[in-house]
């Protein structure tokens, strides 16, 4: 009876773990779909995660503010990235500040000269990620797995595109 009790217990608690855990944070998303999202940009369209992955290899999810000095630091670095890959590479940024109204965003790309879609989190994706950390960039591959996470700042364009090119190697180009 003992047994049997230890035994049950144990995988209550395995179940538990497993379920609470399964997005505990932005790293556990690694390897796993992301769910599908539309995004209103500053530029009036809308981005939608699953019509971006149609025309290209990778979405990259970037989750910052623009009271945060590290994501400002890292996005000249990602906009040079991003101009040498356009054509296989998107890019959705999206503010987690309330008060990066949509004037403050557009304001911060016209001074960073960002010219890739940006947005607001408003379904609070990063929160139902259980993620704290900003900057936070998520890589979302044609399938929609998750291929790459990184909590912090890129520091240089090499580190955005030696990514690139690690997670392009196995993408056949479409003509």
């Amino acid at each position: 009876m003992k047994k049997l009790t230890t035994l049950a217990l144990v995988l209550m608690l395995v179940f538990t773990l497993a379920v609470s855990g399964a997005h505990a944070d932005p790293e556990a998303m690694h390897g796993l779909p992301f769910p599908d999202f539309s995004v209103k940009t500053i530029d009036g369209n809308t981005f939608t995660l699953s019509e971006s992955l149609k025309t290209h290899d990778l979405v990259v999810i970037n989750f910052w503010a623009t009271w945060c000095p590290p994501c400002c630091m890292e996005f000249p670095f990602l906009q040079e990235a991003w101009e040498k890959y356009v054509d296989r590479v998107d890019v959705i940024a999206m503010s987690i500040e309330k008060t990066d109204t949509e004037k403050v965003l557009k304001s911060f790309a016209k001074e960073y000269g960002l010219t890739f879609s940006i947005g607001r989190d408003e379904k609070k994706l990063l929160d139902k990620m259980r993620g704290e950390a900003i900057p936070t960039t998520l890589i979302v591959d044609r399938t929609g797995k998750v291929v790459s996470v990184d909590v912090g700042a890129k520091m240089s364009v090499e580190e955005f595109t030696e990514l690139f090119d690690s997670l392009l190697a196995d993408i056949p180009v479409e003509i």
